[in-house]
């Protein structure tokens, strides 16, 4: 008589599986309230890597994506900010009063309670954007502030040639120049429309985001990775 067991419990696993992406799906509109009840309260003081976290094999309670960017919460109260390959580990818990700055210099500050009842991304959403953009203040400045000069050719007036173009190629006669273009040439389009519109037209890296539609630690991440990229030719 041949044993069938093994092919059962596949069955009951991939099962248990897709019932765990279903919940998962409908937790994705659920308040930060009811959230809080389907997760554990984060004991250590000191919060995990990404690495660390996906180590631990956490179970997803809810998931959901906004303007790119991907929020999932875990069964043992910890939630993952995502953008562009780029993570941040919060705990929900956390999580407490929003300060919002304004332009003028004056702030705002939302208490926690103010967010309970809405759906939990929101909170999650901006903690997110605050840790991401504090980390990347922290390990991009030199790459905003960098001097784009090497060997005496200006990148960023080099940049102001229509890279797509491929008639500009005449132009770029310098020796240091051609480098330059080369080095433009294996950027993504996300990163070339970044470079583009901060050189040559000037934005700034919020005016960039609302441009192309994406949060401002995804051109902050699209400029770090393009002169990453353009100093390996240099």
């Amino acid at each position: 008589m041949e044993i069938h067991q093994p092919q059962v419990a596949v069955s009951q696993m991939a099962a248990s599986a897709a019932q765990a992406a279903e919940q998962v799906a409908l937790n994705a509109h659920i308040t930060l309230r009811e959230l809080k009840t389907k997760i554990d309260t984060v004991v250590e003081k000191k919060l995990p890597t990404f690495k660390t976290l996906m180590e631990k094999e956490p179970m997803a309670v809810a998931q959901t994506m906004v303007n790119g960017a991907k929020l999932t919460a875990y069964e043992n109260g910890y939630a993952v900010y995502e953008v562009d390959g780029s993570h941040t580990v919060m705990a929900v818990d956390r999580c407490n009063d929003y300060r919002y700055d304004f332009t003028d210099g004056t702030y705002e500050v939302i208490p926690a309670e103010a967010f309970e009842d809405v759906e939990w991304s929101v909170r999650l959403l901006m903690e997110g954007e605050r840790r991401m953009e504090h980390n990347l203040n922290k390990r991009v400045a030199d790459s905003e502030n960098v001097s784009l000069e090497c060997d005496g050719s200006d990148w960023s007036a080099a940049v102001m040639v229509d890279f797509l173009d491929e008639d500009n190629a005449e132009m770029l006669a310098d020796r240091e120049l051609r480098r330059l273009y080369a080095a433009m040439s294996k950027l993504t389009e996300r990163q070339t429309e970044v470079i583009q519109l901060y050189f040559y037209k000037g934005m700034t890296l919020q005016e960039i985001a609302e441009e192309l539609g994406i949060t401002k630690p995804a051109v902050h991440y699209a400029m770090k990775g393009a002169l990453k990229k353009m100093r390996k030719s240099f």
